[in-house]
């Protein structure tokens, strides 16, 4: 892997250090090798959003057989840069691309369509193009399992999760840990509050310490860092490592947690590419082989029978037998928005932009 900085990127034109793609994977000429590009938005750090790419390519790394060539940069934050970056990765050889992203999703649109020769993948992008692939994770699988167990630990019957933005990914990931609740406690009720950020410590802790004063004594949000967690470990309550282990630094008070594994569209699109088969697509999964979302740690305090009903619930939606969005589902008001029986179509999902009954908060009006 070849590492810069955003500005000795731009003020050079150096190619990366050799590493490979691994077993099985084959190259497209005995000599010639993959070139790989790869931008994060932010820097890299042990944990959160930019650890789940840099895992995935260094998994690339580790199954290598010298056949591929990665240029990594990180902490590229403006779309201008980005757009630079992106182009001049692509004069530089780059047969593939990676965002990591969907800030740089309209960048990406913008740039594939004059660059016909690169293949681009972003994470988070919403529609294809020619040479340009997206891929994201259906967390709500995760948000769902990790809900059962809120709903069963709670005391007070009061959850609490902390919003980035109101999203539609941060959107079906709450309602579904909502409905994860509800599933085994029709009592239970979540409390909202909005951070208005990816990532901000302050806000985040003051967040938590807000709803636990309003009662909430299990705690899920929208972390890219152990801050929530932290807080409220000290404040004596549960908190869930939503799309994010925190289990190292939230050492009592973790309840359980889920991952996202990026790991199979990095080695995906790259064979694609070295086989020369590589076409746009959009790619949606959850849990599972292949899949984007992996449960991760568990703690001891969770009791056995917790630990079977969410297993129980993440066989059935592996065996495609339960969708965590099945109705009856009704929004706050109590109108029913998915009828009993029938499942939520994943284009509805992608563009929800509403909350389910039991969630006390609302979604920032423009």
């Amino acid at each position: 892997m070849f590492s810069m900085t955003r500005r000795n990127f731009l003020r050079s034109s150096a190619a990366g250090a050799t590493i490979g793609l691994g077993p099985g994977l084959k190259a497209f000429a005995q000599n010639e090798v993959l070139k790989v590009g790869v931008v994060h938005q932010g820097p890299i750090a042990e944990n959160g959003w930019e650890a789940f790419h840099a895992r995935a390519w260094r998994s690339l790394e580790s199954k290598s057989g010298g056949k591929v060539k990665v240029t990594v940069l990180d902490n590229v934050q403006q779309a201008q840069d980005a757009e630079r970056v992106f182009r001049q990765l692509a004069a530089q050889g780059h047969q593939l691309i990676m965002g990591t992203t969907f800030s740089q999703y309209a960048t990406l649109r913008k740039l594939a369509p004059t660059l016909p020769k690169t293949k681009f993948e972003c994470c988070a992008g919403i529609g294809t193009l020619d040479n340009l692939g997206v891929f994201e994770a259906r967390s709500y699988e995760g948000t769902y399992l990790t809900g059962i167990a809120a709903g069963k630990m709670t005391k007070s019957n009061v959850l609490g999760w902390v919003g980035a933005f109101p999203v539609p990914q941060v959107i079906y990931g709450l309602n579904a840990f909502m409905l994860g609740a509800r599933s085994v406690n029709p009592n239970a009720v979540c409390k909202l509050i909005w951070a208005n950020a990816w990532s901000d410590p302050a806000k985040e802790k003051d967040a938590i310490n807000a709803l636990v004063s309003q009662g909430a004594d299990v705690l899920s949000g929208s972390p890219n860092t152990p801050v929530q967690g932290l807080a409220a470990e000290e404040k004596g309550v549960w908190s869930i490592g939503s799309s994010g282990d925190f289990s190292a630094f939230v050492k009592n008070r973790q309840l359980t947690s889920f991952e996202l594994d990026w790991t199979s569209a990095y080695a995906e699109a790259a064979q694609g590419v070295i086989d020369g088969k590589w076409k746009a697509e959009s790619k949606w999964r959850g849990l599972g082989p292949g899949g984007f979302v992996r449960m991760t740690t568990q703690n001891a305090a969770l009791p056995a029978e917790v630990r079977a009903l969410m297993a129980e619930k993440e066989k059935a939606i592996l065996e495609g037998k339960f969708h965590p969005f099945t109705g009856e589902i009704k929004d706050q008001s109590g109108k029913v928005r998915v009828a009993a029986g029938a499942t939520m179509p994943d284009a509805e999902l992608r563009s929800i932009d509403w909350l389910v009954e039991g969630i006390q908060g609302q979604l920032p009006r423009t």
